[in-house]
């Protein structure tokens, strides 16, 4: 297995320590070329790639807003870090004792982190990720969809007339943007590609009988009304590639791995299990 195969896991018991490390390359990804300062502190730089590890690592609700519009204050808070690192070196911090006791624990992290990477990557076997690629496959065949625009009328012989008009060479778009009552109708009843299951039965039956460019010459009723169906399109959608889904199924094949040789090192080890009162807990019991 190729040594791009490393997987960053963060051992729950090391989450106490603080983020380890930025996460490692996946397969495929690639190193920017040339990184963009984006503060200078005491002559010290600040790099574009820092200030996106720090985003990545602040919580959902605070990315939801947007890297744009936090960048400033992220911007400032790298800057106040640095210069708390340089405050303190100058004060000969890096000798404290308490630096020195924390520096081991995340010393003692990081090799966990690596010895389980390399774990991982040894037992990563390549016909693993075809397993799940086939798994994958199974589950997601090839899609039927087509491309449709529609026209939602509240009353079937109101539905009836419009497709007279149609037949009469009333361009089916602007009949929709004119007389649709569905949230479409500005975009002349477009629809877009969907397949079978993302449309109400009735509806779904009538667009996948169509032939391309052809309209229902009949109202298709649905809980929501009468509809005129005109066809655009018809296309196959094939699942990802493997290659294309390779990043994903290292991700997903890997927490399984991981897993497996986590339970095969405590099985190995010689562990004892305290209650919090300090008396003797059971192992836990094996499966069967």
């Amino acid at each position: 297995m190729p040594r791009s195969f490393i997987f960053t896991v963060i051992l729950a018991v090391f989450i106490s320590t603080g983020q380890l490390s930025q996460p490692a390359l996946s397969q495929g990804a690639k190193k920017p070329q040339k990184d963009i300062v984006v503060a200078k502190v005491e002559g010290q730089k600040i790099y574009r790639s820092e200030l996106l590890r720090a985003f990545q690592g602040l919580p959902k609700e605070v990315k939801q807003t947007g890297l744009e519009v936090i960048y400033p204050k992220l911007v400032e808070r790298l800057i106040q870090q640095r210069l708390l690192i340089i405050e303190g070196r100058a004060k000969k911090l890096s000798n404290d004792s308490e630096v020195l006791r924390r520096m081991k624990q995340l010393e003692g992290a990081v090799i966990g982190e690596i010895f389980l990477n390399r774990l991982i990557e040894k037992n990563l076997r390549p016909e693993l990720l075809k397993e799940r690629y086939q798994a994958f496959r199974a589950s997601n065949p090839a899609r039927e969809e087509v491309h449709a625009r529609h026209i939602l009328l509240d009353k079937e012989v109101d539905a009836t007339n419009l497709i007279a008009h149609v037949q009469g060479g009333m361009d089916f778009a602007e009949a929709a943007k004119k007389y649709s009552t569905g949230p479409s109708a500005s975009k002349g009843g477009d629809l877009g590609y969907f397949g079978r299951s993302d449309m109400v039965k009735p509806f779904a039956d009538a667009a996948f009988a169509l032939k391309t460019g052809a309209y229902t010459q009949k109202p298709v009723k649905t809980k929501f009304g009468w509809h005129v169906i005109k066809v655009e399109d018809h296309r196959t959608v094939q699942p990802p590639s493997f290659e294309a889904l390779k990043p994903r199924l290292i991700q997903e094949v890997g927490q399984g791995v991981a897993l497996e040789v986590m339970k095969k090192l405590v099985a190995a080890a010689k562990v004892e299990r305290f209650a919090m009162d300090g008396s003797p807990l059971k192992a836990p019991s094996k499966a069967k």
